[in-house]
């Protein structure tokens, strides 16, 4: 008999929930599940985009770690346009007790999965949906049909709700009787386990701790290579708030909406010192790769960071951006410790 074939899921999450994913994949792999996570799993030398959709075309489906952050990330909303081009299952884990908004489109007609309580059940329902995708036997240990469906049909009601416009004096009441259905229904999901398995499970106190999003650098570092250095008119400059913190280029010459954003908040302008000091690190172990390091940093600034509208995704496409250099260098570290 033909060995079935392990699946691996695309795992999408933000940058604040990187050790969640790291822990879902850990339980995951006890039911034969691999997991793509980024930045870990790019190559050096890999264009960052390129490899992600590469793991979301090889990949049996796309394992979504649902929660305010990544409902607002741009990062996420992109690999889930790419699920939906390259027809593969998104699987939406809920971290958190919210609705979508900017990403409920893509999740309308997905099947969700709850990480708040009883989270041996939804690894398994995890599992259960991989092996699926790859066209393997479901394995054991997959939760009840009808815990399954009313969890479903929970999150269907959710949606269902957060579509509909409400007026300001129907929202309390709506958002009371969603609670009640949904704590009645959890009522029933409970019983239905107890009848079925006759006795308490085993839970899986799997710690949901974030990254760390900004780091302080004691001194300040040099300017980054590719920083814009085209002066912008005097009356623009003057225009522009100023932060407490200096970011590591001279706000002066802020030219892009992106720049002048870093140059009037501190927590920007803390995460692009950060960003210097991580590309700068990167810069000095990258050898003959530094000329492809620059060039991929020049298209991340202009694609990425310049194209975002807001502080929100600013912030979080350099975080993202400097998880990827700080993994850069340090594979590239590796490789230089090897014999």
């Amino acid at each position: 008999m033909e060995e079935a074939k392990r699946p691996k899921l695309f795992v999408s999450h933000h940058s604040s929930k990187y050790d969640v994913a790291l822990h879902v994949e850990r339980a995951l792999a006890r039911h034969g599940v691999e997991c793509w996570i980024a930045p870990r799993d790019v190559g050096p030398g890999d264009a960052f985009d390129t490899a992600i959709m590469r793991a979301i075309r090889d990949g049996a489906g796309v394992l979504l770690l649902f929660c305010s952050q990544s409902d607002k990330s741009p990062h996420v909303k992109r690999e889930l346009i790419l699920a939906d081009s390259a027809h593969k299952a998104i699987i939406p884990l809920r971290l958190e007790e919210i609705v979508p908004d900017d990403l409920a489109y893509h999740l309308a007609s997905a099947q969700w999965i709850d990480w708040l309580e009883k989270r041996d059940d939804s690894i398994a329902r995890i599992a259960a949906k991989a092996h699926q995708l790859a066209g393997n036997p479901a394995p054991a240990g997959v939760a009840p049909a009808a815990a399954t469906a009313a969890a479903d049909n929970l999150h269907a009601a959710i949606l269902t709700q957060a579509a509909e416009p409400a007026t300001p004096a129907s929202r309390g009441g709506s958002a009371k009787t969603l609670v009640i259905g949904a704590l009645l229904i959890a009522v029933g999901v409970m019983a239905t386990m107890l009848f079925l398995r006759g006795g308490d499970e085993t839970k899986a106190g799997i710690a949901a701790t974030a990254v760390p999003a900004t780091s302080s650098v004691e001194r300040p570092p040099a300017p980054m290579a590719d920083a814009p250095i085209t002066p912008v008119p005097a009356e623009a400059a003057e225009t522009t708030p100023a932060a407490k913190i200096p970011p590591s280029f001279n706000c002066k010459y802020a030219a892009t909406r992106a720049e002048k954003l870093i140059c009037g908040d501190d927590e920007l302008a803390a995460l692009d010192r950060e960003l210097n000091r991580a590309y700068r690190q990167l810069d000095r172990t990258a050898g003959p790769l530094r000329e492809q390091i620059a060039t991929e940093q020049r298209g991340w600034r202009i694609g990425q960071r310049d194209a975002c509208g807001d502080a929100a995704c600013v912030a979080d496409a350099m975080r993202q951006r400097i998880i990827v250099l700080d993994s850069q260098r340090a594979s590239l570290g590796n490789e230089g410790a090897q014999p």
